[in-house]
């Protein structure tokens, strides 16, 4: 039976916390720590934990959801955040809703002055102090950048900074990214839900970096990862943040789940490691179609 983030009461409990917890709890960026989290390599993915990957593209840096705050409403960081001069290359930020996991003004204050960032419209708000350039984007919005184009397309999660009501109504977003060398498909946080044979249909994605979690988890990921038809599947959201007292999650969650049905398609990636935009080279595991 498929479960989705809808169907967990524990979720929307800790959404409820959230509300009540000291949002207000003083928080800085974590210690930067260059030995884990060197310069990125050019043409390359590189996992810098949680929802964070740092996207390069013949120079061009490209980021998901940047937090390294020490603190977040239910979270703490129990890792180290890169340095400065890891994502000094960055040109374009992409934030995929308002979550504070996802979306962190501290955090952004932090990156080059140049560096644009797109984001769902109900996340505009919180960016409206920043020094950079937002620009508030809606499913089949398209931002160029030299040599490919990012699009953002439906998640169906909540866009509010507190919201535990999931919808596609593009308050919360993902990203296509297409490149010279592969189109790379980041779903931010999402429910199982009829966009990713969309984005299959329409982008065809070699790469899927998938938020696996309480929305997206066990089975329904498995479902998402066929949908979406990607050679490469790339689990985050996982390894920089623990809930209160507990340590952070050493692995994706529901690798059991992923190895069975998807083989050898399933690429995590360590903290600080790289893969290139092409992903690995196929094996006979993964260039096999999976049953559906």
């Amino acid at each position: 039976m498929i479960r989705s983030g809808r169907q967990i009461p524990w979720l929307r409990w800790l959404g409820a916390a959230g509300l009540v917890a000291s949002a207000a709890c003083a928080s800085t960026l974590a210690r930067p720590d260059a030995a884990r989290f060197p310069d990125p390599p050019r043409n390359a993915i590189t996992f810098w934990g949680h929802a964070c990957c740092y996207i390069d593209v013949d120079g061009y840096g490209i980021v998901t959801d940047p937090v390294f705050e020490t603190k977040l409403r239910i979270r703490r960081r129990k890792v180290p955040a890169p340095p400065p001069a890891a994502y000094a290359g960055a040109r374009v930020i992409l934030i995929s809703h308002a979550h504070d996991d996802h979306l962190s003004p501290l955090t952004i204050a932090g990156f080059p002055e140049s560096t644009l960032v797109l984001c769902p419209v109900p996340a505009a708000s919180y960016l409206a102090q920043d020094r950079h350039v937002v620009r508030a984007m809606r499913p089949g919005d398209v931002q160029p950048f030299p040599g490919g184009t990012i699009v953002a397309v439906p998640a169906h999660h909540p866009g509010g900074r507190r919201g535990v009501h999931a919808e596609a109504d593009g308050s919360a977003l993902g990203y296509v990214i297409r490149t010279p060398h592969s189109t790379l498909y980041f779903s931010g946080d999402t429910n199982f839900f009829a966009g990713f044979d969309s984005v299959r249909t329409r982008y065809q994605p070699n790469v899927a970096i998938l938020d696996i979690n309480g929305h997206l988890h066990a089975m329904d990921a498995v479902q998402a990862a066929r949908a979406l038809g990607a050679r490469t599947i790339i689990p985050v959201h996982w390894g920089a943040y623990g809930y209160w007292w507990f340590g952070e999650q050493k692995e994706p969650r529901d690798m059991d789940d992923l190895r069975r049905h998807l083989g050898a398609s399933v690429v995590p990636l360590a903290l600080g490691a790289s893969m290139p935009l092409t992903g690995p080279p196929p094996t006979p595991a993964a260039a096999a179609p999976h049953p559906r």
